[in-house]
């Protein structure tokens, strides 16, 4: 499983890339979400870190992917929840980013 969490944080630092990695990187984060409850506690932390930049970055990665695959049907069709968020880029790209002002108000704390 220390592959798979790898391979994730590497495509989530390369926005840029083509949708059809993207479309592996979220298929990883699927592999992820099985075990999760089973990585260590650095592991979890180092997911959580891609997470947030893949949030971050969720314009970015949903421009590319939306070049092959429609969010929408395929939530609809493969019955994805949302608790995998990650099949909910289109909705993230259209949020504000708040995490910025989120991670601000942490540290004043």
């Amino acid at each position: 499983m220390n592959r798979v969490v790898e391979q994730y944080i590497g495509h989530v630092e390369f926005p840029e890339v083509s949708g059809a990695e993207h479309l592996a990187m979220l298929q990883l984060r699927d592999r992820i979400q099985i075990v999760e409850e089973s990585l260590t506690a650095d592991k979890k932390r180092a997911v959580d870190d891609a997470d947030r930049r893949l949030i971050e970055s969720a314009g970015a990665f949903h421009a590319e992917l939306a070049r092959f695959i429609n969010f929408e049907e395929r939530r609809k069709t493969q019955g994805i929840p949302p608790s995998r968020w990650w099949w909910y880029l289109d909705v993230l790209a259209q949020l504000p980013n708040v995490l910025p002002a989120a991670n601000e108000e942490l540290m004043a704390t």
